[in-house]
């Protein structure tokens, strides 16, 4: 599996001296430069900008961002996004519309919880996405979601006569369009970094060729998640998520585990299949000198079937992170994680906490 080695240079702060005075409507710019390297995509250099204010004057109310970031590969590749995530006074009303584009390569085996190394091909798609949504607040802590996303894939390279030359759904391309509506119970005492309280969503969404999207399926996406303190300022946090599809499915669309914030230690999607869950834990330390350190453990599989999540292969990951507070007033992190899985290793560099 891929090693990565990650240099994630120190954060520089610019402070708005209009709003220096104003401890609650204090806004805040900050860049962060990242160079990291790794033997499928050679040298990566890019920046973060983001962008902290609050609308509104009550100290309750969360922060507001809006953040941007772009990185080139030696190899050609590259990522970048813009979004703007905004709080409503007194968190009636949450907005977010994000866009970006990611042409970077990705392995593929198939599909199932057992596929063998010896079917792992490499692709490289151009992929660019719209979402946005909006959350209303329907009594303290539970709201309703709104939301639409819009995904245009086009395959730049892969492995001739292999699967993805032609053979699997969505293979070629795909444009899909897909609604959701579904319920959001937010009790963070943080919305980037909570030490307490529980966050939920139940979110059903549908992809069909009568409102312009390419395939017809439906997705249900459940997430939760619980937070709470022990010791002295030490936090520990703990996630449960099914994902699954029915109807026509784009393989890149397919529940995967395998991720940067979930099932750190695979690569991206090394194993795909209609039904994934995933369960991890982490413990965080208070910081010192703005430097933490984290520990974390998980399991996940894929099947065919809801039925099947119970007798398929399970893969855990397990592993250790390094955390730098780059806010210490709304407690945004850098975070710096080596994943250890079956058979595979990864180090996974972000902002925020994994979740």
């Amino acid at each position: 599996m891929i090693s990565v080695a990650v240099l994630l240079l120190p954060a520089v702060f610019v402070q708005d001296s209009s709003a220096a005075t104003d401890s609650v409507r204090r806004s805040r710019f900050t860049a962060l430069p990242v160079v990291s390297y790794s033997d499928v995509t050679g040298l990566q250099y890019g920046a973060a900008i983001f962008h902290r204010f609050r609308v509104g004057a009550d100290p309750l109310t969360r922060g507001s961002w809006v953040s941007a970031y772009f990185a080139r590969t030696a190899k050609e590749h590259s990522k970048a996004y813009v979004q703007l995530d905004r709080w409503s006074p007194r968190n009636e009303t949450r907005s977010r519309i994000r866009v970006e584009y990611l042409s970077y390569p990705l392995p593929y085996f198939g599909l199932g919880a057992d596929t063998p190394d010896s079917l792992e091909e490499w692709y490289s798609s151009g992929v660019g996405a719209v979402q946005v949504f909006t959350e209303r607040v329907l009594r303290d802590g539970v709201y309703a979601h709104a939301g639409a996303r819009y995904l245009r894939s086009r395959m730049r390279e892969t492995e001739p006569g292999r699967a993805l030359a032609g053979s699997a759904p969505g293979s070629s391309g795909s444009d899909v369009l897909a609604t959701e509506l579904g319920l959001v119970l937010d009790s963070r005492d943080n919305a980037g970094a909570p030490r307490t309280g529980t966050y939920a969503r139940f979110m059903p969404s549908i992809a069909a060729k009568a409102i312009g999207s390419d395939f017809a399926f439906r997705r249900l996406t459940i997430d939760a998640r619980r937070y709470g303190t022990f010791g002295t300022n030490h936090v520990v946090a703990a996630q449960l998520q099914y994902d699954g599809v029915s109807g026509d499915t784009p393989f890149d669309q397919m529940p995967m585990i395998g991720a940067d914030t979930a099932m750190r230690g695979y690569a991206r999607g090394r194993y795909r299949d209609r039904h994934a869950f995933t369960a991890q834990a982490e413990a965080r330390s208070a910081f010192w000198r703005r430097v933490g350190v984290v520990a974390f453990a998980g399991a996940g599989t894929v099947a065919p079937s809801f039925s099947k999540l119970t007798s398929g292969s399970w893969y855990p990951t397990t592993g250790a992170g390094l955390r730098y507070l780059l806010s210490p007033r709304d407690r945004t992190v850098a975070r710096l994680d080596l994943g250890i899985g079956r058979g595979s290793v990864g180090i996974t560099v972000g902002i925020g906490e994994t979740f």
